[in-house]
């Protein structure tokens, strides 16, 4: 929930929802319209997706692992690499914060729903190999300095960023 919550919101104001949505649950004033909609489709799929996601992660299979996400009611490319980046270690996040500063082309996050499976796969190759092409910790590293340089009165530097993810995580701190 923490990855749909994030979705076009600053970092730092994720804790806050984090705690919200573990007081409240689905009642949560920071879940509604799509994000009620995604919530509701992982309370009815969580345990198929977390036997794909386990069994792509034990394969090393990353097109599985971005399938596995992207099956996920609401996520999209940058939202199920995010996933993969925080629960396996893999993929990565290329946000529109890392569209602009590595000038990657934006239509490398376009992925219709309704696309044909062939080109569905096409799309997340590419977006796998332009995550590879930059490394999963580097990545995750340069877009944590990112934000601490963009916002030093919050940020200590990109370790403290990196540092709070957990926290969002284990405590919705």
């Amino acid at each position: 929930m923490m990855v749909v919550l994030s979705i076009q919101q600053p970092w730092h104001s994720i804790g806050t929802q984090m705690r919200d949505y573990r007081e409240f649950g689905r009642f949560s004033k920071y879940v509604w319209g799509n994000k009620l909609k995604t919530l509701n489709w992982l309370l009815l799929n969580r345990d198929t997706l977390y036997r794909e996601v386990m069994d792509a992660i034990m394969s090393k299979d990353d097109l599985a692992l971005m399938d596995a996400f992207l099956k996920v009611d609401g996520l999209g490319l940058a939202k199920a690499g995010f996933c993969c980046q925080l629960v396996a270690g893999r993929v990565g996040c290329i946000d529109v914060h890392n569209l602009r500063r590595l000038n990657i082309a934006p239509s490398v996050l376009n992925l219709s729903k309704k696309v044909k499976p062939e080109t569905r796969k096409k799309k997340i190759e590419a977006y796998v190999q332009a995550c590879k092409k930059r490394r999963t910790s580097w990545l995750w590293d340069s877009w944590c300095n990112l934000i601490a340089k963009k916002d030093p009165k919050r940020w200590v530097d990109g370790d403290h960023v990196s540092m709070v993810h957990y926290d969002y995580l284990v405590e919705g701190q």
